[in-house]
């Protein structure tokens, strides 16, 4: 019974605890609020301003060489010497000899053609001695037909005074007539000698480029290396015969490597944006920086270089461009402890570095999308914007309405979740603690 009153007894003290515990909360006053700290957000900002940069891309390719040299026989014959220095991968200087073609079959040709040009020498000299004969002969039969027909004339008129006989005069008429049939045949001869001095001269003429023809056979038995260069192929071994226009062996230049960058075609757009129209006039001429980039390990090399020309087409798959550059490797800097040299099929990187001209720059952390945050009048404003190209952590900027961008204006950088248009901001206080700058701005709106 005494148990029951007890049970009785805590259901209405209960309720009374419960009854008090209400009525200290509603009666409870509300902690004081600040309106300016629950409704402005601390942002960190920075003043914009146009800063010179010029737009960065970056390319990608195999270097090839700039020199390739084929030796292709000229001659056919049997391989009779191949130099040792003709292996695969090793610098060969220039003038080296590489292969000797069996010189012998050449060597005969030349042989009858200078013998032959000897020849027509001889017949040309002599019609020069056969036509000097022939004018002193012509010289004495025109001075014998003066004589006699001087005496031919006496002795017509001694025969009309009746002193001599006419057979007198007739022996002398004979003999006026055979000096004069001399004096033609002569002339004769030398009027056709001319034209056997063409055929002597042409002779000579042919026998000279059959001469020189078989000297240029003769000295194409042996190959020599035009310049210094690093050998890629060889296809010709000992006592091998070759045929005419047989590939023997192929050689690399090692002054200049070309490689051809593949970049991106909206890169390719903003490296032909920052030129002016004025130097756009040859797009192959373009004053691009290039500079190539060899990754190998941990270690990265790096070499100047020009661009030599744009590719005349573009790579459908991928959607890029070509852009040519050369590299100079001067054989007599070359230090391979220090830096490898470009060979041909090294996959490398190329940055390409347009003309610096003045832009809104904006940190990318403080791009939204295609968007960024202002401070105008301590309210957020937010701008949409044209992304032109990033560099070094750095977006070029353009705003998409007109004048929303001006110099001086306060861009927010801080992250801002949610982002209100027309929502309260306070910019970072310089002297604020380095606390203040830690904290978020949610947790410092809060």
């Amino acid at each position: 019974m005494m148990s029951l009153r007890k049970r009785l007894l805590f259901i209405p003290a209960c309720l009374l605890g419960v009854a008090i515990l209400v009525l200290a909360i509603k009666t409870r006053p509300s902690p004081e609020l600040n309106p300016a700290a629950s409704q402005e957000r601390v942002v960190e900002v920075l003043a914009l301003s146009r800063q010179p940069m010029a737009p960065l891309a970056t390319g990608f390719g195999r270097v090839t060489p700039k020199l390739e040299w084929q030796s292709i026989a000229e001659v056919s014959g049997r391989v009779v010497y191949k130099s040792s220095l003709l292996e695969r991968g090793r610098v060969v200087p220039a003038g080296s000899l590489l292969v000797r073609i069996d010189p012998l079959d050449y060597q005969l040709v030349l042989a009858q053609a200078e013998a032959d040009l000897r020849s027509a020498q001889a017949q040309l000299n002599k019609l020069d001695q056969q036509e000097s004969s022939l004018r002193s002969q012509l010289q004495i039969e025109q001075q014998r037909l003066n004589i006699s027909r001087q005496e031919l004339a006496r002795k017509q008129d001694l025969r009309e005074r009746g002193l001599i006989s006419q057979s007198e005069v007739d022996i002398e008429q004979q003999a006026a007539l055979a000096s004069q049939r001399s004096v033609e045949d002569l002339e004769n001869e030398l009027f056709v000698l001319p034209d056997e001095r063409k055929v002597s001269e042409a002779q000579v003429n042919v026998n000279e480029s059959r001469v020189n023809e078989a000297q240029r056979s003769l000295a194409r038995t042996e190959i020599y290396l035009p310049f210094d260069a690093r050998i890629a192929e060889v296809d010709v071994e000992q006592d091998q015969v070759v045929n005419l226009q047989q590939v023997m062996l192929r050689a690399h230049g090692l002054d200049v490597v070309e490689i051809d960058a593949q970049i991106a075609l909206h890169d390719y757009s903003n490296l032909v944006a920052s030129f002016s129209p004025e130097q756009l006039t040859d797009p192959d001429r373009l004053e691009l920086g290039a500079t190539v980039f060899l990754n190998s390990g941990e270690r990265r090399y790096n070499w100047p270089a020009s661009v030599s020309r744009i590719s005349d087409s573009v790579s459908l798959n991928q959607a890029t461009t070509g852009i040519i550059v050369d590299v100079e490797l001067p054989t007599q800097q070359l230090n391979p402890e220090r830096q490898p040299t470009l060979v041909n099929g090294m996959f490398v990187e190329v940055q390409f570095e347009g003309m610096a001209q003045p832009h809104w720059l904006v940190p990318e952390s403080a791009l939204h999308g295609e968007r960024i945050y202002l401070m105008e009048q301590g309210l957020l404003k937010v701008v949409a914007v044209e992304v032109l190209f990033r560099r070094d952590g750095m977006a070029a900027v353009a705003s998409v309405e007109p004048a929303e961008l001006y110099e001086g204006a306060l861009l927010v950088l801080t992250d801002l979740l949610p982002a209100v248009e027309g929502m309260a901001l306070r910019a970072l206080d310089t002297d604020s603690t380095e606390s203040d700058r830690a904290v978020p701005a949610e947790e410092q709106a809060l």
